[in-house]
Parts: C-alpha cells; structure tokens; sequence
C-alpha cells in the first residue's frame, strides 16, 4: 500500500514524519501478525467512500481494523487533527483516544496481539500529561466549542464533538465538565457522568447525586455506577 498517494486521494497532507511512521509500521505489519491489521488500499477506499457521506465522519480516515467490523482511524483534518479515534459498529465514540498516530502506533507495536480495548490510551488526559500536551488539548477544545456554537451542528455531530471536549480535558480543568451534566443530551450526560468518575473528581459528587436521582435514563444508570465506585473506593 502507498500511504503517501492514498491519503492525497483524500486531501490528506501529513507532515513527512507521519507518513514515515505509517511507512515503517506497513513494514512490521507484513512481517507479524497483529490483532489490530492495517487495511490494504481497496479496502481503505471502499469504507472512505461509505463514511464520506455520513457528517461526523467526514475527518477521519481509517487504516486498521479487527476484522470484526471495527476499525481505527485517525482525524486527517479539522480541530482535531492527527488524534487517533475507534470506530465501533457497536456504538459511535469518536472523541480521540491516542494523541497522535506516533503514540498510538507505538502502542499497537508493543502490544501486537491485544484488541482496542486493552491497549493503554492517552485519553482520557491523567494528570501526568505534559504541558505541551495539555496546551494543545486545551486549543483544540476552545475550536471544538467555537465550531459548536458557531455551526450548531445536528444532534449526532453535535453529541460527537462533546465526546471529544470531554475526553481531551486536563485533569485540572474538570469543573468545565460538571454543566454537561444538565445537558439535554442523554449519551452527553451520561459521558459526563463516566469522564467525572474515571477522575473520580469528588467536586462533582453532589452534582452527581442530582442526576442518579432526576437525570435521563442514561444520565441515572452511569452516575449511581459512578457514585458506588467513589463510595467504595473512600
């Protein structure tokens, strides 16, 4: 597979490191066995030309699959640019769960045999990010919310890019999250309710009660989970 001509076929122009990397990580594909393949070309075009037509997958491009109908791709265009996200057949959460193809690639190639789920993410962001990292994160959360309330994307646009605010949220910044409580949204409610329990942010604790007792149905089920956790864990 030419990666260089395939992703110019979609306007896709990575810096010349990328490319080096999806070179390389080609090469080792070949030679191993990995649970989490890279797509040949046709393949590639056949699930561009399918998500092409559906609007929160119109930036991503996806290159691995587990032959189970899910895939891995990564954002070649828009705020989140260069993160890498999983496209489940299952259930759609696009919010990026590697920072960059480096990082994930580095991952998958020292776990060859371990599915999506197993693999260590960068996202949610831990408090052991660096600076950098948590600036960049912190700039494309202010153009997410800029394109939210600028375009007023559709509901299922809309729910995606709350995902990816969501996940990208430095650790000390978890307060910004505690209004997606009272989103109106059931899935954004209760994304809020895992991404404030994966922190286990104690402030958001009375909040959380709120919505166990009078959230939407989603909302209730993921905060008395969240709620049990922090209490068993206390």
């Amino acid at each position: 597979m030419e990666i260089k001509n395939l992703l110019k076929k979609w306007n896709a122009d990575l810096p010349d490191d990328i490319i080096d990397a999806l070179k390389s990580h080609v090469i080792k594909q070949q030679d191993n066995d990995f649970y989490l393949r890279i797509m040949n070309t046709d393949e590639i075009t056949e699930l561009m030309e399918f998500m092409s037509d559906i609007e929160e997958f119109q930036n991503i491009i996806p290159l691995w699959t587990d032959d189970n109908s899910n895939y891995v791709g990564f954002y070649y265009q828009g705020p989140i640019k260069y993160r890498v996200c999983y496209v489940s057949h299952e259930e759609t959460d696009l919010s990026p769960a590697f920072r960059s193809l480096h990082t994930f690639i580095a991952a998958l190639e020292q776990n060859a045999d371990l599915d999506w789920d197993e693999l260590t993410k960068d996202y949610p962001t831990g408090s052991e990010a660096n600076p950098q990292d948590i600036d960049a994160d912190v700039q494309c959360i202010q153009e997410l919310n800029q394109w939210l309330f600028s375009d007023q994307p559709n509901d299922d646009p809309r729910c995606q890019m709350m995902f990816s605010i969501m996940a990208l949220t430095p650790a000390n910044q978890l307060d910004t999250l505690i209004p997606f409580l009272d989103d109106e949204d059931m899935y954004v409610q209760e994304r809020a309710c895992e991404i404030l329990g994966y922190h286990r942010y104690l402030p958001a604790y009375d909040k959380l009660v709120e919505v166990s007792q009078n959230g939407m149905p989603n909302g209730r089920m993921a905060a008395k989970k969240v709620l049990s956790n922090m209490r068993n864990r206390n």
